[in-house]
């Protein structure tokens, strides 16, 4: 991985040289740039997703003793965001421009979906909620360092519906209706509360219907 993102990025900065460029159509260079793009920001969301796999456990939300909690971040999220900011790190070194804030979009967009789609695997109890918000929190520093807007605004957003996990079941609609959710689908604020531990003994599909 390494070498593929030294390749790919030396030569978004480089370029071919003159006499490459009599060769090479400036259309099969834009090409070849995409593609091996496409192929590094492939590795780098794999790696995550294996980091995730191997260190993410269920007993993480849904801890067997809730009164033994110490609320900090979980070990899956201290390796991912340690591999984030490396990352991001080598990216504003090796590029210019304009290259590097669309690199950094395109990472920061795939690592929000990877993090929500991972959240979406797991039955939260109280404790596990607030763990899971502490998790979120933490990678949304991680989204700073990548000074794109779009991306932080969407780990806000996520950090928001995390919420949900933890409210008290009278105060939920409240919550939905909040700045930061009132704009998102209700199916989607729905998935998230079905999380819960709570949800059938709790009637929380109330709420929604």
């Amino acid at each position: 991985m390494t070498f593929q993102i030294s390749f790919w990025t030396k030569m978004l900065r480089r370029g071919p040289g003159q006499k490459q460029l009599g060769a090479i159509r400036q259309a099969e260079w834009i090409g070849v740039i995409r593609q091996t793009g496409e192929r590094t920001l492939n590795c780098m969301i794999g790696q995550m997703k294996h980091i995730l796999a191997a260190e993410q456990k269920k007993t993480d939300f849904k801890p067997e003793d809730e009164n033994n909690v110490l609320i900090q971040y979980t070990n899956a999220c201290v390796k991912v965001c340690a591999y984030v900011r490396k990352q991001v790190e080598k990216i504003k070194n090796s590029m210019d421009g304009k290259n590097v804030d669309t690199v950094l979009m395109e990472f920061g967009v795939r690592f929000h979906r990877l993090i929500y789609e991972h959240l979406q695997q797991y039955s939260y109890s109280c404790m596990g909620g607030m763990l899971a918000i502490c998790d979120v929190a933490e990678y949304r520093k991680c989204a700073k360092d990548f000074k794109i807007p779009l991306v932080l605004q969407l780990f806000d957003t996520l950090h928001a519906l995390c919420n949900l996990l933890v409210v008290a079941p009278d105060n939920l609609k409240q919550v939905c209706s909040g700045e930061q959710l009132a704009n998102l689908d209700k199916n989607i604020l729905h998935s998230f509360v079905q999380l819960r531990a709570d949800y059938r003994s709790a009637r929380l599909a109330r709420h929604f219907s």
